[in-house]
């Protein structure tokens, strides 16, 4: 999301729809046109409390800045201050919303996965359970079906790859005792696609942890550039109280709101 005010261009942005503090999903809007003030000021994919404190702040920092172009020329250090300011609120938004997409993303994978388990636990018990009635005919064949105990991805799909492994040359046998013709094809497709969704769902984390390290970054250096810009404008309008206030209220950072004690505990109380 862009600045809604001065020379900006807008296009795609990210915005992650979030309600009663969950995350649902991730929208990509494309936006054209004159800008308009957003009605995203808030930026509800931040989750963290101070992180959003800190970018509330840029905001109002940014928009005291406009408020004040007319005092601080662009080459002057005050107007690069503003204008770094500026570029650091776009670098939050985009990295808020990738941080959004990628736990979205993530949190799908980990749906598909667990749905890939049960079917390919539910294709193997199948097998297991034909292999067991075949051991009349085939002593021993059993042994080669054994079920994988615990949750272990890697476990699951090397037991169901050494299930086709073993049942390919007796294919027949299962297949005459009403098995799918492409009982083994498919468990190879679910296996394949487990594989699959294991290796999104670390991608996904994998740029979660990007994102919010880069997060991080930008929003320390808008503390420092907080700090770099208080001496610089209270010089500026020394003799303007007005505009002072203003800019004290615009770089005020919120504290943490301090936990409510549960009324149990004052009641203990003596």
């Amino acid at each position: 999301m862009r600045s809604s005010t001065g020379n900006v261009q807008w296009g795609d942005i990210l915005i992650a729809v979030l309600s009663g503090g969950h995350l649902y999903g991730v929208h990509k809007l494309k936006l054209t046109g004159s800008p308009s003030p957003s009605p995203f000021s808030e930026r509800s994919f931040i989750t963290e409390d101070k992180d959003i404190r800190i970018s509330q702040t840029a905001t109002r920092m940014r928009d005291f800045g406009v408020a004040q172009s007319g005092n601080f020329s662009a080459e002057s250090l005050g107007g690069k201050k503003f204008t770094e300011l500026n570029t650091l609120i776009t670098a939050i938004d985009e990295h808020g919303a990738r941080q959004a997409l990628s736990k979205a993303s993530a949190q799908s994978s980990t749906e598909a996965s667990r749905d890939l388990r049960i079917s390919i636990r539910g294709k193997m018990k199948f097998i297991r359970n034909t292999a067991v009635s075949l051991e009349p005919e085939i002593p021993g064949i059993s042994n080669s079906f054994r079920m994988p105990v615990g949750n272990s991805d890697e476990i699951l799909i090397n037991s169901a790859r050494a299930f086709v492994q073993a049942a390919t040359p007796l294919k027949s046998h299962f297949i005459s005792r009403e098995m799918p013709e492409n009982f083994l094809e498919d468990l190879t497709a679910a296996i394949e696609q487990l594989e699959a969704s294991v290796s999104n769902h670390n991608q996904h984390r994998a740029n979660r942890v990007a994102a919010t390290a880069s997060l991080k970054a930008t929003l320390s250096r808008v503390m420092e550039i907080r700090r770099e810009l208080d001496p610089i404008v209270r010089n500026k309008f020394r003799d303007d109280p007005a505009t002072l206030a203003a800019w004290k209220s615009a770089s005020h950072l919120e504290r943490a709101p301090k936990k409510s004690v549960p009324a149990q505990a004052h009641a203990s109380q003596p």
